[in-house]
């Protein structure tokens, strides 16, 4: 018998997906997501932490299946992380040169975000910046990452732990330091992006799924930003799902009106573009939810098969009438129905309320 996951690694394209779903339609471009991010790399041996952020006594046995999976399921870029350290109990949050190589050996490009206790309260002064930013170089030599590519700096937390002008000097003060060698990146709620981009003090503006989060649904409706993380801690699908080991992954969307490349790299040095018809393709296809609690559905009108929460995204695989097939995990296939009246374009971001706690993916 054919299980899913054997599906998956061998089948997982466009006309698999349609083979699995209602009344599928060919679509033109692949709408599949191709983005992902994850704090935790996937090796085997990250059950301890390495001795140093370059050590070859942990995070060296790569779960090679996973990455297959990844390549076979559409995915062509994996965003990871440089911080000071492996902390909160991740042992390989660091990337590395064995982790680069290994991701270009499966067609996969690598993007860098820069992250560590984003949540702390006054962390960003120009001060810290100094020390971060030399980091961040340091960490580029190590794996050797291609000048003209993009480092974004997390700034992990809602706008009030931190100053407007703390968070202006910290951008202003790792641009000096990066005196042009690197493009940089945000990773902040819409008032920090939006603050950054009036400023002038980066070029690319990744939102996280935090819906509550200050100026967020501006930024997002104003079409300013570059990459929308609309998917966190995805452990059920068929990505991540059955691989051996426990595996979390984020999947972001790229506005195909910021242009076609969010600064990521392949081996060869160079920088990744995009097909600007797949970045309509994926764009088009997620859709706000936009009730409180919106049901899910085995078929239309049929039973239960779970909810769906304001403010989050659903992946449209088919709309027929009143009611949408959607994917709620990002792994190109549907879960469920939906009513389509509920949903909105991702240029129409809904103001997020509470009372809606997302179904574990």
């Amino acid at each position: 018998m054919l299980t899913r996951r054997a599906l998956c690694t061998g089948l997982c394209t466009g006309l698999a997906a349609s083979l699995l779903v209602p009344g599928a339609r060919a679509q033109s471009a692949d709408s599949r997501i191709h983005i992902i991010d994850m704090a935790n790399a996937a090796f085997f041996d990250r059950s301890r932490m390495p001795t140093d952020l370059g050590s070859a006594n942990a995070c060296s046995r790569p779960n090679t299946l996973f990455y297959e999976v990844l390549a076979n399921s559409g995915v062509d870029t994996v965003l990871r992380y440089y911080s000071d350290e492996n902390n909160a109990g991740i042992a390989c949050k660091n990337v590395t040169r064995l982790e680069r190589d290994i991701l270009h050996d499966h067609g996969l490009s690598l993007a860098i975000v820069y992250q560590f206790e984003g949540r702390a309260r006054n962390r960003y002064t120009g001060a810290r910046a100094t020390q971060d930013a030399a980091f961040c170089l340091d960490r580029a030599r190590a794996i050797a990452q291609p000048e003209d590519s993009a480092i974004y700096f997390g700034v992990d937390s809602d706008a009030a732990l931190n100053s407007d002008q703390g968070v202006i000097d910290y951008f202003r003060e790792v641009n000096r330091i990066f005196g042009g060698r690197y493009r940089v990146g945000i990773y902040a709620a819409g008032a920090r992006c939006q603050l950054i981009r009036d400023a002038g003090l980066a070029s690319y503006f990744w939102v996280p799924e935090a819906p509550a989060w200050a100026g967020t649904r501006d930024f997002m409706n104003s079409g300013a930003w570059t990459v929308f993380q609309n998917k966190t801690d995805i452990t059920k699908s068929l990505m991540t799902d059955g691989l051996d080991q426990p595996i979390a992954i984020d999947t972001d969307i790229v506005n195909p009106a910021s242009g076609n490349t969010i600064g990521a790299f392949g081996r060869d040095g160079s920088i990744t573009t995009y097909d600007p018809a797949r970045l309509r393709a994926v764009a088009g296809a997620r859709q706000w939810v936009t009730e409180g609690r919106l049901d899910l559905f085995d078929a239309p009108g049929g039973s239960g098969a779970g909810h769906l929460c304001i403010a989050r995204t659903v992946h449209v695989i088919e709309a027929d009438g009143d009611w949408a097939w959607v994917d709620v995990d990002e792994d190109g296939f549907g879960e469920g129905y939906c009513r389509r009246a509920a949903l909105s374009p991702l240029s129409q971001m809904p103001a997020w309320r509470s009372g809606c706690r997302p179904m574990d993916i």
